[in-house]
């Protein structure tokens, strides 16, 4: 027997050891089903039991591997370039609607709240729930649960300040605003979502969703 007609046998409860190799194996991880999503990009990586809702959108380089434990990626969120969702045995990896999580973080078997946004190249390890309307800072290292509408920032993260009614609207503005944005990159859209700033945006105190934009 072949080392390929091994790798396809029929799973069974005596056989079930399974080797992840670099191969994608249609066996194990039937294709995800990406009709309701606004975009995933060519070079994504996205298998296992994924689940997109509508809106979504997985951009350039992304990972979400949902080979050992079930990922489930909300309503208008996104997930933007280089970013890797993983999870071990039993902790699922969830993104509620109007999520954001930046270019280049790590989701690794957490909870993100609705409206929340993770920043750039941050990491959320296992267990951890974000609460709705949220901001995780730049590169934070998030070790613990987060309140809900909460700013946090280092390593380890921290609560550094409340998120305001305000902010919160915002971030979910923002997801929808990446959903247009997706769309277009899908081609069935035109409404870039975003627009230049002008000059008095410029100079506005807060300017939180740009952390992952």
């Amino acid at each position: 027997m072949s080392a390929t007609e091994e790798t396809r046998m029929p799973v069974t409860p005596e056989n079930d050891v399974r080797s992840l190799d670099a191969t994608f194996d249609a066996t194990f991880w039937p294709p995800v089903n990406r009709d309701r999503a606004a975009f995933v990009a060519a070079n994504a990586t996205v298998i296992g039991r994924v689940t997109l809702a509508t809106g979504s959108s997985v951009w350039y380089g992304a990972v979400v591997r949902g080979d050992v434990e079930a990922i489930a990626i909300g309503e208008s969120s996104n997930v933007q370039d280089g970013a890797i969702l993983h999870g071990d045995p039993g902790k699922p990896t969830i993104l509620e609607d109007f999520v954001t999580i930046g270019h280049g973080a790590v989701i690794h078997s957490a909870t993100i709240g609705r409206g929340s946004l993770v920043g750039i190249k941050a990491v959320v390890l296992d267990g951890v729930t974000i609460g709705a309307g949220s901001i995780v800072g730049a590169s934070a290292l998030v070790t613990k649960d987060v309140p809900p509408r909460s700013l946090v920032v280092g390593v380890p993260a921290k609560v550094v300040r409340p998120v305001s009614e305000d902010e919160a609207l915002e971030l979910i503005d923002h997801a929808k605003k990446y959903e247009k944005l997706a769309r277009v990159h899908a081609g069935t859209g035109t409404d870039l979502g975003f627009e230049p700033p002008s000059s008095a945006s410029n100079t506005a105190p807060n300017a939180a969703p740009s952390a992952a934009s």
